[in-house]
């Protein structure tokens, strides 16, 4: 009676444990299913990167809708409510926040880059966000009507 020769049986099972590809059980480890585990987790690196850039683009579309026409008409309805030129106001926003409501430098938020001292006294929100374009064009556009531009570092 001959024998065959025994041949190894290659199960191509790779499980995969997150982001890493784990030869199962019954892989020999050649270099060819190495080679396949490795582009296994290139792969899914990529796809996981790509998701992440995805989720990027969609959250700045998200934002972009959002605030920037709501910034151009606050900035607009400020500079005509206190006579404010509406250049400066856009100048001024701009080099504080690059007209972006939600910018924030320490203790000094919005698209102004208003300190805690606008958030009471003469200079006060009545109640409104921080964040909120409107509130901050019309509190900024107040203020200079009355004081100039010396609360803020940058000038027109």
């Amino acid at each position: 009676m001959t024998r065959r020769p025994v041949m190894p049986v290659l199960t191509s099972a790779i499980l995969a444990v997150g982001m890493f590809a784990i030869p199962g059980p019954g892989i020999a480890g050649t270099p060819r299913e190495h080679a396949l585990a490795g582009q296994l987790t290139r792969e899914r690196a990529a796809w996981a990167h790509e998701r992440r850039g995805l989720r990027r683009r969609v959250r700045d579309a998200r934002r972009a809708a959002l605030h920037s026409p709501s910034v151009s008409e606050a900035l607009t309805l400020a500079a005509v409510t206190y006579g404010v030129p509406r250049s400066e106001l856009s100048r001024v926003a701009w080099c504080e926040s690059t007209h972006r409501p939600w910018a924030r430098n320490g203790r000094y938020r919005g698209l102004f880059q208003e300190g805690p001292m606008f958030e009471a006294g003469p200079y006060g929100r009545a109640g409104l966000s921080v964040w909120s374009p409107y509130a901050a064009a019309m509190t900024a556009a107040y203020t200079v009507s009355r004081e100039g531009w010396r609360q803020w570092e940058c000038k027109p």
